[in-house]
């Protein structure tokens, strides 16, 4: 390998998970400045979402877990730098923790970055009885930007919605900003926990009038900041509530009717209501009582589904067979919140990588003649001697 030129170096590492190159940082300082280089981290992340590889689920709730997505063996605790309440949703690698002040988090790499507080402001010419704070995290790929949205809720003393207060973070600007509150009530806590495309996800409830409603879905796009509407498939019942979710970089809807039988559908085209697909459709006895299911990821040949049993348990649905086999997780918590993530070298202070890419291709150039000249020294040629 001492004589194998950078850039083939570069692909090779490039292939490999966070922990291992963590770990090759140590290899020698061109090692280390290619890893930590912007241009180094953008290609890792691009090699990991086009392949599917790198994947973990992370969870949440009673504790921060995480489970090697390839294997499902053991969920292996987690120690955010702060004491955490909650998770968001993940983006490249990052995720919004919520604690008394969020921060955004690389679990992989254990940096983070502290999100400045920004104070609630009351509705002066309204009695308030409560406020919530629900949180969405979301990635600005035209401005290379980690966006955080959140999104206040005021009630009355008789919990009634009265109206929100909406503000932006940016990582590059690192302020809160307000702009246009959000024109509907949120229906559950972790409202903005599906990001696709740019844009954060959520379905709320139309009054349509004579006392009748509908649930639609609606985004917000974080770079222009405008609110869209997002078709849903065509099916009966309109007045039954469904979530949103993402399955492999796809829109997915679940719809739950009666007597435990729950519908998932998934859009093939994003914004192409023709593209809506059913992707399943399960009851009991295939799979035991239950009350939510909620879609994670495809096995590896595709063939099957991992759910989120009640946030309970996983299971595999084979999409074919239409049968369920149980999976076994060593220090599974008994109740979770699951998120599939990729893992990243990405920094929680929005840049990609620390190393500039001019400097980049200086190191580069210096690595081949680096390895050539210390071909008798270098570890490589010893044939990996160097225990780690």
């Amino acid at each position: 390998m001492a004589n194998l030129p950078p850039e083939l170096v570069a692909d090779i590492l490039v292939r490999l998970p966070v922990k291992s190159l963590l770990r090759f940082r140590c290899v020698s300082k061109p090692w280390c400045f290619l890893i930590d280089s912007r241009n180094f981290t953008k290609m890792h992340l691009i090699q990991s979402k086009k392949t599917s590889t790198n994947l973990t689920l992370v969870l949440g709730f009673l504790g921060v877990y995480s489970i090697e997505l390839g294997s499902l063996d053991s969920a292996i605790p987690l120690r955010p730098p702060f004491s955490a309440s909650d998770l968001s949703n993940s983006c490249n690698g990052l995720i919004l923790v919520l604690a008394k002040n969020p921060f955004i988090w690389n679990p992989f790499t254990r940096k983070f970055r502290e999100v400045p507080t920004s104070p609630v402001e009351y509705p002066v010419d309204l009695e308030v009885g409560s406020a919530y704070e629900t949180y969405g995290f979301a990635y600005d790929s035209e401005n290379d930007d980690y966006i955080v949205v959140r999104v206040v809720e005021f009630r009355g003393f008789d919990l009634t919605w009265i109206r929100s207060e909406t503000k932006v973070y940016t990582s590059k600007s690192n302020v809160w900003r307000k702009i246009e509150n959000f024109p509907y009530q949120l229906p559950y806590k972790r409202v903005w926990g599906v990001h696709l495309n740019g844009a954060l996800h959520t379905v709320v409830k139309n009054v349509a009038g004579h006392g009748n409603f509908f649930w639609s879905i609606m985004a917000f796009d974080v770079r222009n900041e405008q609110h869209y509407p997002v078709p849903k498939p065509d099916f009966r019942g309109m007045d039954v509530e469904f979530t949103v979710e993402v399955l492999r970089d796809r829109l997915c809807l679940i719809r739950p009717w009666k007597k435990n039988r729950t519908d998932i559908w998934i859009m093939k085209e994003y914004g192409v209501k023709e593209s809506w697909t059913k992707l399943l459709s399960i009851a009991p006895p295939v799979v035991e009582s239950y009350v939510t299911l909620c879609p994670l990821a495809y096995s590896k040949n595709g063939e099957e589904i991992l759910l989120n049993h009640d946030d309970k348990r996983l299971i595999w649905y084979h999409l074919r067979r239409k049968t369920v086999r149980n999976v076994s997780v060593d220090g599974l918590p008994f109740v979770f919140y699951a998120e599939v993530c990729t893992e990243s070298l990405v920094h929680p202070d929005g840049l990609v990588g620390e190393a500039d890419e001019d400097e980049l291709s200086q190191q580069e150039k210096g690595m081949g003649r680096k390895l050539k000249k210390e071909k008798r020294d270098d570890f490589l040629s010893e044939g990996f001697k160097l225990v780690l």
